[in-house]
């Protein structure tokens, strides 16, 4: 019998979490494609999404790049994490790690496939190599016209220059040279000067105290960096940078820090040397700032630096000086010397916590006004644009203007995914996928997509938007509306178990370390779409203060022949789950999954489903781990059906039972349950929506459409109904048996847990209708 050598896998579902540090998402747009794609890192695994936001499929991994395997000394395989992602000049990918290793991928677009270059190797010296937190590439010409990699590295160690050939086919050992011995903790690059290949070199540090931001040139192909001074402010760790390309050589620097404090530079078109008056406030020499530095002396020029900001001569004040030579080439002629003047522009105050990440709005052919995105821990991302006030516009001769946030976005106060621990924290960056369309990366490892879907000159009061907070100042204001799009979501821990529903295999959940179980379900497409369905998590059934270890669904559906559900068989749509904790735990699906599932199908709702007394939504009540089946708190967060939402919901949760007794109790309604929500909905003004159509539902429409991460967490909870004692240590693995191999089709759920003797190395099987164990295998000595 041979076996056919035909088959194909294709990759349909890539559920991974981006890791969650800073610097590990990016937006490369590729020579042959017109479109960009969103890249981010998932442990050791980079990761392509080649759909925007806002098209058809939704965002969702298409392929992965997994790097080579290195060893050490021993030869011995090691473990590493991907900390930083960069583009080298749009047309590859650089990647750092853990170990202190740096490789970068390239397209080739003969050969259709993304190929790696090792540029740092562990195997290189014998020196250790320091976890890398930052770093930024660039692709250069030498003097054979070959293309020559220029990456500069952050770590604590200091930062580093790596110099290399461009190679798709092997691997080339990098010159690398410390520049710096001070840590870094962000650093980036960009060509300061179209005519030559001169390159601005920026670091930020993470020092204690008095961080900041070092200015240095590289000229190619010489590796000298020359060192030009400090700019000082930063009182904490500096976190980020991005750099606007202006007119006439000019160029805007936004700084972001722990101190939860933005700082914009302006860097002016260079000038001759000789030409120069501009006073120079800040030029501090490399290696004055030390540990015997007078602490004194910095805090009053940080103080001065802030409480100044509105004197026009300090405003005007160069911090720093780049000088550089006319000709590219080496000169100490003052004549063949020019300088660029560095001044602070603005102090950026809007953000509680962190900065982890600022950008700048890419400009369109509608839109030339600098706009400045800033990620932060403390869950929004902020939109500053430059506003000009009366006095300033009657000084045409000059553009000036106040900084402020025109635009907010995120969770303020909500959840960004993860488990309990990290739902309080925020982003940590985030990118303009294109003028309209923004990324965000939360701390939980979900990505954020935001799509503005319109501009509009607006007078009057603030309007309130889902995920859209603008304050208006002013009369006449251009308002962007942003609309949240279907998020990229998976675990970000390891996964160690899964198991399918058991009827038809409707969904897929999967349970992991990061304590949590997800449900993955096929989305539909449009129709225009070469796939007409794609992989989504839809919900995430249980968020646990234990990591799960195992998983086993058990809803095949009570017998036919069966009048009670005790003699046989149990409710479709449940499953055990096992953690590290001595008690099985069993979970029943709610009717907002169900509906949501159907609507994904496109199928009505069978009539043995309407029948079950199901709770509409479940939630997980303060310092507990058993998600409630209980209506009262599971629906304050619909504050579109103002004061009746809880009511409504109260009513949708009830049970058959309870419903009954409901009508019965009210003289005024009549037998149809749809009277009970109309009465709920007159009651508090809300006339305009009928309960008998699907479509005007609120409650429905929240569970047809495919939940954000904010839904998954809170909105698509699992009630628990049962809890399965008898283990002495933690639940290792389940599984379950199939009705027709079994007694009166009752399913039996088999499970094992950690064991330190012989009597406690045993299994048990349980019936989960009756929630008693009916076998204990054990080991016969």
């Amino acid at each position: 019998m041979s076996l056919s050598t035909n088959c194909q896998s294709k990759l349909r579902l890539h559920g991974a979490a981006a890791n969650s540090t800073p610097h590990s998402l990016l937006i490369l747009t590729l020579p042959h494609q017109n479109s960009k794609i969103t890249v981010y890192a998932s442990s050791g695994i980079i990761n392509l999404i080649s759909s925007s936001s806002s098209s058809s499929p939704p965002p969702h991994v298409t392929k992965t790049l997994r790097t080579k395997t290195t060893k050490n000394a021993n030869n011995e395989s090691l473990d590493r994490v991907i900390t930083s992602l960069c583009t080298i000049s749009s047309r590859g990918i650089g990647c750092a790690f853990s170990d202190g290793t740096i490789t970068t991928w390239w397209y080739n677009t003969k050969e259709d496939e993304w190929k790696e270059q090792v540029i740092v190797s562990t195997s290189q010296d014998d020196e250790m190599l320091y976890s890398i937190t930052d770093l930024d590439g660039i692709l250069v010409q030498d003097e054979d016209n070959k293309d020559t990699i220029v990456i500069v590295s952050g770590a604590a160690n200091g930062v580093s220059l790596h110099t290399a050939l461009k190679s798709e086919n092997e691997d080339t050992s990098a010159e690398t040279k410390v520049f710096s011995t001070l840590p870094a903790s962000t650093v980036k690059l960009h060509p300061l000067s179209s005519s030559s290949n001169e390159i601005l070199i920026l670091m930020g540090t993470a020092l204690p105290r008095f961080n900041k931001i070092g200015v240095y040139t590289l000229l190619p192909p010489s590796k000298d960096v020359k060192f030009h001074g400090y700019l000082l402010g930063h009182q904490d760790w500096i976190t980020s940078f991005d750099i606007l390309p202006l007119n006439d050589g000019e160029f805007k620097v936004a700084s972001g820090s722990k101190d939860a404090k933005i700082r914009l530079w302006n860097i002016h078109a260079p000038i001759s040397a000789g030409d120069t008056t501009t006073k120079v406030i800040n030029n501090v020499e490399e290696g004055l700032l030390n540990e015997d530095t007078d602490e004194g002396l910095l805090d009053a020029f940080i103080e001065e630096d802030e409480d100044d900001s509105d004197d026009e001569e300090q405003h005007d004040a160069a911090r720093l000086q780049i000088i550089s030579s006319k000709s590219g080439e080496e000169e100490e002629e003052e004549e063949m010397m020019i300088v660029r003047n560095i001044t602070l522009e603005a102090l950026l105050i809007g953000h509680e916590e962190t900065i982890t990440s600022v950008s700048w709005r890419p400009f369109s052919s509608t839109n030339n006004t600098p706009t400045l995105m800033s990620s932060s821990m403390d869950r929004t991302i902020l939109l500053w644009t430059s506003q000009k006030t009366q006095q300033d516009s009657e000084e045409e001769e000059e553009d000036k203007g106040v900084w402020m946030p025109m635009t907010r976005l995120g969770a303020a106060g909500g959840i960004l995914g993860g488990s309990i621990g990290s739902s309080l924290l925020g982003f940590v960056d985030a990118a303009f996928l294109s003028e309209c369309e923004i990324v965000g990366h939360g701390y939980g490892g979900s990505l954020h997509f935001f799509h503005s879907s319109s501009k509009e000159e607006e007078e009057g009061n603030d309007e309130n938007k889902e995920s859209d907070e603008e304050e208006k100042k002013g009369n006449d204001e251009m308002v962007e509306h942003w609309d949240v799009q279907s998020n990229i979501t998976g675990h970000f821990r390891g996964v160690v178990d899964l198991d399918w529903e058991v009827l038809n295999g409707d969904y897929l959940l999967t349970v992991g370390y990061d304590q949590t179980c997800r449900l993955w379900a096929q989305v539909p497409t449009s129709s225009s779409s070469a796939e007409k369905t794609t992989w989504h998590e839809v919900g995430r059934p249980q968020v646990h203060g234990y990591d799960l270890t195992s998983i086993t669904c058990i809803g095949y559906g009570a017998s036919s022949s069966s009048s009670e559900r005790k003699t046989g068989g149990e409710k479709k749509h449940r499953f055990v789950s096992g953690a590290d904790e001595k008690l099985l735990r069993v979970f029943d699906a709610p009717s907002s999954t169900l509906r949501l599932l159907r609507s994904l199908r496109n199928e009505a709702s069978a009539k043995d489903e309407e029948k079950e007394d199901r709770v509409e939504r479940a939630y997980i009540p303060s310092l507990g781990l058993s998600n409630k089946a209980e209506a009262k708190e599971q629906m304050e967060e619909v504050e579109e059906i103002g004061g009746g939402g809880r009511e409504l919901a109260e009513h949708h949760g009830k049970t058959q039972e309870e419903k009954e007794k409901e009508k019965e109790g009210n003289a005024s309604t009549t037998s149809n349950e749809v009277s009970v929500e109309q009465q709920i909905l007159e009651k508090n003004g809300m006339t305009n929506i009928s309960p008998e159509n699907d479509d005007d539902n609120i409650l429905v429409k929240q569970t047809t459409k495919l939940p954000n991460e904010r839904d998954l967490g809170v909105t698509s909870l699992w009630p628990e109904v049962g809890k399965l004692y008898g283990h002495y240590y933690e639940i290792s693995c389940l599984t379950c048996s199939s009705p027709s191999s079994t007694d009166n089709d009752a399913v039996l759920v088999a499970s094992a847990c950690k064991a330190r003797d012989v009597e406690h190395a045993s299994i048990r099987l349980w019936n989960v209708n009756t929630n008693s164990c009916v076998e204990v295998l054990t080991v016969c000595v």
